[in-house]
């Protein structure tokens, strides 16, 4: 180990304290917890301390391995700290104690500390079909204003929310890969690119009327911590969605209606988010031969 300056005493012998002589009696161990305990004492001239090296910063990250079936583990990172560990023998001993240290520890501290996300899969074929909500439906002009959605024009500036750990995008498969434990959001204005009058065969009803749009509109939801976009066909009571007054509102029905009704698929540029019915939502992507 190596010394550290200080002279310790392993036994105790009983001496006269008038002239130091020595008593005769046998010598005791020095133990701590005695009351004539006595405590090492500095004595560098003849305890010489050893030369100590010390261990730097060093740090070694694992993905967290013990999540569920359907959600991937956090990477989380374990330092070692300055000084941790010391070494009479050399720099590198003192590292190398810091590594071992590390790799015996970092995977138990990532999955003590990590976090599980959500992995999402897109449905089977692609989420294909035309995603939109049908007629009525108010969409939110940048006045605040309302308007419906069949009344809407080419061009017509919409409200619409720039998502600060997004990169917007109307492509379904990115969209479907971006998930963020907190949402914040800035309030911003984007045109209509696209806009097409069809018909839809089955919608989703949500919350008794709140809103309704096909199974492959992409709806921005809360589910286990995480928001994410999903196709309106995934969602799931207890959900939950953003309003437009930075509420979270949890999701308490879902209803499937088979009746034919009047959709308006719509595409935005730069920004792709609107607010349909006060919620928070994304447009649709339509193919670049799609009638406008």
């Amino acid at each position: 180990m190596g010394n550290t300056g200080y002279k310790s005493f392993a036994n105790l012998e009983l001496y006269y304290v008038d002239d130091g002589t020595s008593t005769g009696q046998p010598t005791k161990p020095n133990v701590v917890t005695d009351p004539d305990y006595i405590a090492p004492v500095l004595d560098t001239a003849t305890c010489a301390p050893s030369i100590r090296y010390y261990s730097v910063e060093k740090n070694l990250s694992a993905k967290k391995n013990n999540c569920g079936n359907g959600y991937s583990g956090s990477i989380v990172t374990l330092t070692s700290l300055p000084s941790q560990f010391f070494s009479t023998i050399s720099q590198a001993d003192a590292n190398a104690q810091a590594d071992a240290w590390l790799a015996a520890n970092v995977q138990t501290y990532a999955n003590n500390h990590g976090t599980c996300e959500l992995i999402y899969i897109p449905p089977t074929g692609g989420g294909g079909g035309t995603g939109c909500f049908v007629e009525g439906t108010l969409i939110t002009l940048p006045d605040g204003s309302r308007k419906a959605i069949e009344e809407l024009q080419l061009d017509q500036l919409l409200l619409s929310a720039e998502i600060e750990t997004l990169i917007d995008t109307n492509n379904a498969s990115e969209l479907y890969k971006w998930s963020s434990a907190y949402l914040l959001e800035s309030r911003i204005i984007s045109p209509i690119t696209k806009i097409s009058k069809k018909l839809a065969y089955k919608t989703m009803i949500i919350n008794e009327g709140l809103f309704e749009a096909t199974p492959t509109h992409l709806q921005l939801i809360q589910r286990d911590g995480f928001w994410r976009f999903i196709p309106l066909g995934d969602i799931l009571v207890g959900d939950n969605l953003y309003t437009i007054d930075s509420e979270i509102i949890p999701v308490t029905s879902v209803t499937i209606n088979l009746e034919e009704r009047n959709i308006y698929p719509l595409t935005l540029n730069p920004f792709h988010t609107y607010f349909a019915n006060g919620i928070l939502t994304h447009n649709y992507k339509q193919p670049e031969n799609s009638e406008s």
